[in-house]
């Protein structure tokens, strides 16, 4: 079971550097394609000014690397909490109030027949084997 759950975060670490690497790839190439100068997007019939996304596009290392940290901030940190509240939380408190319900009906049906398993435990006590097999070995006899 170790082995099983140390494979999955395994995968889910590779899997996350594989989408934060082919985004990056996605991005360098769509920057690459915008940069070229006879590119212009249309959208019903409207030009889209894409001055601002090549301008955009040459931002400094130390910006990239911010952006690429938030990105791991958020698939590390936010998605595993986003998960525990949406999913762990409601079965904790099915759980918790199934339980509770559990309780109160033991503890109802331990109050109501409690004069029968006070009568079924002195009829115990009262019949049980009182002597023990005595346990003779080889050894003990001769």
């Amino acid at each position: 079971m170790k082995n099983a759950f140390k494979w999955l975060l395994i995968g889910g670490a590779l899997l996350a550097m594989l989408a934060m690497w082919s985004g990056f790839a996605l991005w360098h190439g769509l920057h690459e394609f915008v940069m070229q100068p006879d590119v212009s997007f249309s959208i019903n019939g409207e030009d889209i000014d894409i001055e601002g996304l090549r301008e955009w596009g040459s931002a400094p290392w130390y910006e990239v690397m911010f952006g690429m940290m938030m990105a791991g901030l958020a698939l590390c940190l936010v998605l595993p909490l986003v998960l525990v509240f949406s999913i762990g939380l409601p079965i904790l408190l099915t759980v918790l109030i199934l339980g509770g319900v559990a309780f109160g009906l033991l503890s109802l049906g331990g109050l109501l027949f409690s004069p029968f398993i006070l009568l079924a435990l002195l009829l115990w006590l009262v019949f049980r084997n009182k002597r023990r097999p005595s346990q003779t070995t080889a050894a003990s006899r001769g």
